[in-house]
C-alpha cells in the first residue's frame, strides 16, 4: 500500500510540473495553425486576382479579429479568416497588421507589402507578404 501512495505522489508532482508546459505547446501551435492560415488567405488572393483578372482587397477588421479577401468594392468576399477567441484563441491585442486594406491586382503585384505579427504567451510568429506575392511565415 505505501508504494502505491508513493507512486501516486510521485505521479501528481511530475504531471504538475508539465501541466504548465503542455499549456505553452498547445498556445505555441494555435499560432503556428493561426499563421499558416494567413499565408494560405494571402496566396489564395494572388490566385484570385489573376484568376478572375480584377484585382482584390485584403482587409483586416480588429472589431471581428478577421483577415477578408474581398473583391475590390468588398461586396463578394472570397476568404474570410477569422482569427478571434473560437478559432485560434487569440485577441485584438495578439494580432497585428502593418497595412489595411491591401489591393492585389491582376498583373501579380500588390500595392504594398503586408506584415502580419501574431503573438500570445511569448510565442510570435510573423508572415510576410512581398509586393510581388511571396508569402513568408518566420
Amino acid at each position: 500500500m505505501l508504494e502505491l501512495m508513493l507512486v501516486v505522489v510521485v505521479l501528481g508532482i511530475v504531471s504538475a510540473m508539465s501541466a504548465g508546459r503542455i499549456h505553452d505547446i498547445m498556445i505555441q501551435q494555435r499560432i503556428v495553425r493561426a499563421a499558416t492560415a494567413v499565408q494560405n488567405g494571402l496566396e489564395a488572393a494572388f490566385a484570385l486576382a489573376s484568376r478572375n483578372r480584377q484585382p482584390i482587397r485584403v482587409s483586416w477588421s480588429a472589431s471581428a479579429m478577421q483577415l477578408a479577401v474581398t473583391d475590390r468594392s468588398g461586396t463578394v468576399a472570397y476568404r474570410k479568416i477569422g482569427l478571434g477567441a473560437d478559432a485560434y484563441g487569440l485577441q485584438s491585442g495578439n494580432v497585428s497588421v502593418s497595412r489595411s486594406p491591401l489591393e492585389i491586382y491582376p498583373g501579380g503585384l500588390a500595392n504594398d507589402t503586408l506584415l502580419v505579427t501574431l503573438s500570445a504567451n511569448g510565442s510570435t510568429k510573423k508572415i510576410r507578404m512581398t509586393r510581388a506575392g511571396l508569402v513568408r511565415v518566420e
